[in-house]
């Protein structure tokens, strides 16, 4: 006996679905930014970038000073005065790297919406760097001082140096990006230099 099951016709007519179209943003007039955000045309690229080599070179600068000196000297404060010192320590240091930190975090920002290809992708790496510092210092550093303002654990000193340690060596490489962004900033300008060799035309 023959089924009497009805039979389905697929249809081999597949539509077509056209790709999805990437958001493509207007570049600012000056072409230094983009998207072109209301009020970033008053920002000039150059100076932002020369700000960041600022205080990023000021950070790793106070970074490596910290580690090589106060953290290296912790041991021979003695165990009568540890509590004052860490303490200090603590509140004078925190007070004079918020400053450059902050600004320094603000021209990544910024700078994450260049629109040269190769200074937005060194202010990505920029930002992962940031992100990794972030990172180490809250998940490592910060609580191993608050351990040590409660009293001196030798094990934690050692541990705190290690952090430290690969905290300046992250302030380093985002030395070493914002130099290799001004070095762009700086080929980027030479380049919109008139050739002085040509003749002015009458």
């Amino acid at each position: 006996m023959a089924s009497s099951c009805p039979t389905r016709h697929l249809d081999t007519d597949i539509a077509t679905v056209p790709p999805m179209a990437l958001p493509r943003f207007t570049p600012s007039p000056s072409g230094e930014w983009s998207p072109n955000l209301p009020g970033i045309v008053r920002l000039r690229l150059h100076w932002v970038v020369l700000v960041q080599l600022v205080v990023t070179v000021l950070m790793v600068g106070m970074i490596w000073t910290v580690h090589v000196v106060h953290y290296d000297l912790f041991p021979l404060v003695g165990a009568e005065s540890w509590d004052a010192y860490e303490h200090a320590h603590v509140d004078r240091i925190g007070k004079v790297l918020f400053g450059p930190w902050l600004v320094e975090g603000l021209c990544v920002l910024v700078l994450l919406l260049a629109h040269p290809k190769r200074l937005r992708v060194a202010a990505i790496i920029s930002a992962f760097l940031m992100l990794f510092i972030l990172i180490d210092t809250a998940a490592f550093s910060a609580p191993a001082h608050g351990v040590l303002l409660d009293r001196w654990d030798q094990q934690t000193y050692d541990e705190l140096m290690v952090v430290n340690l690969i905290r300046a060596w992250l302030w380093t490489a985002k030395g070493a990006v914002a130099v290799w962004m001004m070095v762009e900033v700086m080929r980027m300008v030479m380049r919109r230099k008139p050739n002085a060799a040509t003749p002015m035309p009458s």
